[in-house]
């Protein structure tokens, strides 16, 4: 059961892939959230999966729905090293599982987060954007007046009323955010080496049989749906042109896992980590082609076997690369440290990383923009649902109703008190309840009249 007491359903009776542990054990919510997002994260073995899964709940803030058996079993064991770094890492996850990892979070609360970016694409997708644009233009409008016509209280009147609509405006889509529900983010932990391996068809269908389910689902109730793979890129773990990476095998294939997600434009996102590791490697004046042997020292551990690792390969892989699509797919790059602090010494032909674990999130500017790629991926537009649809309905009407209404009024206001030569005229305002003030001409007061709209 859920917190709010309706029943999570089973998604599969039995395992699609019978190759393959995973789906049997998934349930979907019954009660009302705004979407479900599948977060599918690539990786070898020992590149850093479940760091970036605990990073992310940590920078979500997420929080964990009632689950139960083997759900809740996963769940509890990824939160121990959320809630306690130095907790045992988890073993490594077995050729033939896909656990996964149920968390929620609270959809008013993504407007804080996302930066400006990715509360304009809420606002969008929650049909506020409009009156935004409309109360801002008005606004800009206002102070064009009083800086070129020396219209002062006229334009700051008009400027004062526009950011009022523009408020409005947020403060309206985020009530309806807030009534929505929650976002329920689901994190699957998919062994990379077994993808690229004899087994790599059966991964595949495991995946498009999740994504089919997903659909139906959220077809039949009304809600928004993503799909979205993740890959990680360990700079220590590219190797160098000889010998090749998991990771390169990986990048090859992730369009091809990422086309699942279907759409307008499919997404996924390549987090590469240890970043603070990357810039010494590919220091200014270098051979690109020298191999450099790096050598990772966690804290209180005996420091690891040194890795060779070639400069190309990582400013290629890491320092060079940019956001773009490859073929219809929308690939992100999204670069931070797992460590809580690093710090990197040079020597010739080596290097060493020294680093300390601990309860850290994606930092300011990587969780703003893993925040901002996880809104971005998303139809924000499919969320109203069920019995809250009506009353979403009603209310992004009133919002564009208000917001053209005190457009057109203040518009029409201000240039009739400007007159023909710019200077503010003294005609009286018209009283409300005249057919030139009413809700139907733009007012921003209730008018008597049968075509008002703000009644």
């Amino acid at each position: 059961m859920t917190a709010e007491g309706a029943p999570r359903v089973p998604m599969f009776a039995d395992e699609p892939v019978r190759e393959l542990r995973g789906l049997a054990a998934l349930t979907d919510p019954s009660d009302r959230v705004a979407a479900v997002i599948d977060l599918p994260i690539l990786g070898a073995r020992g590149d850093g999966k479940t760091q970036f899964i605990v990073h992310a709940i940590r920078a979500l803030r997420a929080h964990t729905p009632a689950l139960l058996g083997a759900e809740q079993a996963m769940n509890r064991e990824v939160m121990r090293s959320v809630l306690d770094p130095r907790s045992p890492r988890p073993d490594a996850t077995p050729p033939g599982a896909v656990p996964h990892f149920t968390f929620r979070v609270r959809g008013a609360g993504l407007f804080a987060r996302v930066g400006i970016a990715g509360a304009l694409r809420l606002l969008a997708g929650l049909g506020a954007l409009v009156p935004l644009v409309l109360g801002a233009s008005i606004a800009a409008l206002g102070i064009a007046l009083v800086i070129a016509a020396h219209a002062g209280a006229s334009g700051a009147l008009l400027a004062a009323c526009g950011a009022l609509v523009a408020a409005i405006a947020i403060v309206r889509a985020r009530g309806r955010l807030a009534q929505l529900g929650d976002v329920e983010i689901v994190f699957w932990d998919v062994a990379g080496e077994q993808v690229y391996s004899a087994a790599a068809a059966d991964y595949y269908a495991l995946l498009g049989a999740l994504v089919e389910a997903r659909r139906a689902r959220a077809h039949e109730l009304g809600r928004s749906y993503v799909f979205a793979p993740v890959l990680i890129c360990n700079p220590l773990a590219l190797g160098t042109a000889d010998s090749g990476s998991p990771y390169e095998r990986l990048r090859e294939l992730l369009p091809l896992f990422a086309a699942h997600g279907g759409g307008g434009e499919p997404r996924a996102l390549v987090a590469i980590n240890r970043w603070s590791v990357v810039d010494p490697i590919c220091a200014r004046g270098a051979e690109r082609d020298e191999v450099v042997a790096v050598t990772a020292c966690a804290h209180g551990e005996p420091a690891a076997a040194a890795r060779d690792v070639a400069r190309d390969v990582v400013r290629a892989c890491c320092l060079d690369v940019e956001d773009g699509r490859d073929g219809d797919v929308r690939i992100d790059y999204l670069r931070y440290d797992t460590a809580l602090r690093a710090s990197v010494t040079t020597d010739e032909h080596a290097l060493t990383y020294d680093y300390e674990e601990g309860p850290g999130a994606f930092n300011g500017r990587a969780r703003l923009r893993f925040l901002s790629w996880l809104v971005s991926s998303g139809s924000w537009s499919a969320f109203a649902t069920g019995s809250s649809a009506e009353p979403l309905k009603a209310a992004s009407i009133r919002t564009a109703s208000l917001a053209s209404g005190a457009g057109r009024s203040l518009a029409g206001f201000v240039m009739v008190r400007l007159g023909s030569s710019g200077a503010a005229a003294a005609d009286p305002l018209p009283e409300a309840g005249t057919a030139g003030f009413c809700g139907a001409a733009g007012t921003l007061a209730s008018c008597r009249c049968s075509s008002c709209s703000l009644k």
